[in-house]
């Protein structure tokens, strides 16, 4: 563990705070990234279905 703080109290709340945010975002990353795509795709004036095919999403070809 890398010392970022001098008192070890500190260091473990760093510590702490660094877990819960690396697991908010392997949660909720790619609901973040798909929003901002879609924000981006409206603001260019074009959905995201245009710019890509749509997934067969397990059905049959």
């Amino acid at each position: 563990m890398q010392k970022y703080y001098e008192d070890a109290k500190y260091n473990a709340a760093f510590d702490r705070c660094v877990d819960v945010m690396t697991r908010l975002i392997e949660k909720y990353g790619h609901q973040v990234l798909e929003k901002l795509d879609q924000e981006a795709s409206q603001a260019a004036g074009h959905s995201k279905d245009d710019a890509q095919a749509k997934p067969l999403k397990g059905e049959a070809a």
